[in-house]
């Protein structure tokens, strides 16, 4: 008796709360526990946005202690752009239902990300008006099933760097994307370096003497690049999606650690990191080397992914992180810097910087070499 008065009472409470829109349902002919359902989702959205909300903030909290080495921290910092779509709309509704409290855990969620984030979409300073442009570097990942030679050409021909840095793409690919991309400079020569094993290629206008592949340091392909007044190293990475972030990190870090730092001239470090701005690997190498994106780039520059499989091909999609980035040595200061809309066929948008020396860098007097 106590339990179906108790089930009775229930149901006028329904009843009661769907308000005028109970002749309605009654009119659908809903049964009254459909009526109970509807009653009840309130407080299972308040349920899910409590645990969204809190896994939030407990990622972005606990993040500077403890980096990539949770699940939590870890995808907290390489989604943070896009939790606020989660965040916001249940801030709003929390308000509306007065949950003051799960309004409290959203919205300081949202504002920490919010401060996080805001830099990018801050004015930059006027760019350093001392010197030309002294080098245009561009940093591809030509996706190593897309063999439309032409197309990566005509990408690359559209922004004409001075430094290409190619990862995934294959012997026949890149000899027809020379072909493609004859007149790059203008009628001078093409300087080529080129990885069979890595996949990767380095172009540019200049000559380029070949140092080294080091392939226990994240794929890495090194060589110097002799410019007019000056001799620049120039790291072509692309660490592997393999073995995991820790194993992405510890490569790098040794890169850095027993190969960049120990350069006395001025330094060129990019390619597929395959990690993004709010990872451990990103904030070690930028430790050491400025970023482009941070110093001179506008909003998230994400990168990837551009194209996506399907049954019926690649389709265009729109990219969820920035994985590809651009460092340099403080013999620089960038110009200007950002994302290239077309991808070329490839499943990651290209990067590119526009570096010019830094004032009192004398090693850093590269000439400019522009059409």
């Amino acid at each position: 008796m106590v339990s179906r008065g108790g089930g009775e009472s229930q149901r006028r409470r329904a009843r009661t709360c769907a308000g005028s829109h109970a002749p309605l349902l009654s009119a659908w002919g809903l049964p009254l526990h459909a009526v109970d359902n509807l009653v009840a989702m309130p407080r299972v959205l308040a349920a899910t946005w409590w645990l969204f909300g809190s896994t939030v903030l407990a990622g972005v909290v606990l993040r500077p202690w403890a980096g990539d080495e949770l699940h939590v921290t870890r995808y907290t910092g390489y989604l943070m752009p896009w939790l606020l779509l989660g965040l916001v709309p249940g801030a709003a509704w929390a308000c509306l239902r007065r949950r003051w409290a799960l309004a409290a855990v959203l919205g300081a969620s949202a504002a920490t990300i919010v401060s996080l984030q805001a830099h990018l979409f801050r004015p930059r300073p006027s760019a350093p008006a001392h010197g030309a442009i002294a080098l245009r570097v561009m940093s591809y990942n030509t996706w190593a099933t897309n063999l439309d030679a032409t197309r990566i050409a005509s990408v690359v021909l559209r922004y004409r760097p001075d430094v290409l840095l190619l990862q995934e793409i294959r012997g026949d690919v890149l000899s027809r994307f020379t072909e493609a991309a004859s007149g790059l400079y203008a009628g001078a020569p093409l300087h080529l370096v080129y990885d069979p094993d890595l996949e990767q290629a380095i172009v540019s206008r200049y000559a380029i003497e070949p140092a080294a592949s080091l392939a226990r340091k994240g794929n890495v392909q090194k060589v110097v690049l002799c410019a007019p007044g000056a001799r620049v190293t120039v790291f072509n990475v692309h660490p592997p999606r393999s073995g995991g972030w820790r194993h992405r990190y510890t490569q790098i870090s040794a890169l850095v650690d027993e190969d960049v730092l120990r350069e006395d001239g001025p330094v060129i470090l990019g390619g597929d990191f395959n990690a993004p701005d709010r990872s451990q690997l990103y904030e070690r190498v930028s430790s050491a080397l400025a970023n482009a994106h941070a110093q001179r780039g506008l909003g998230f520059g994400f990168t990837y992914p551009a194209l996506v499989r399907s049954p019926f091909g690649p389709v265009p999609t729109v990219p969820l992180v920035r994985i590809d980035h651009l460092f340099f040595s403080d013999h620089f200061v960038a110009v200007r810097a950002g994302t290239l809309d077309d991808s070329g066929g490839s499943d990651h948008r290209p990067v590119f910087v526009e570096l010019a020396p830094k004032a009192g860098a004398a090693r850093s007097s590269v000439a400019a070499g522009h059409d």
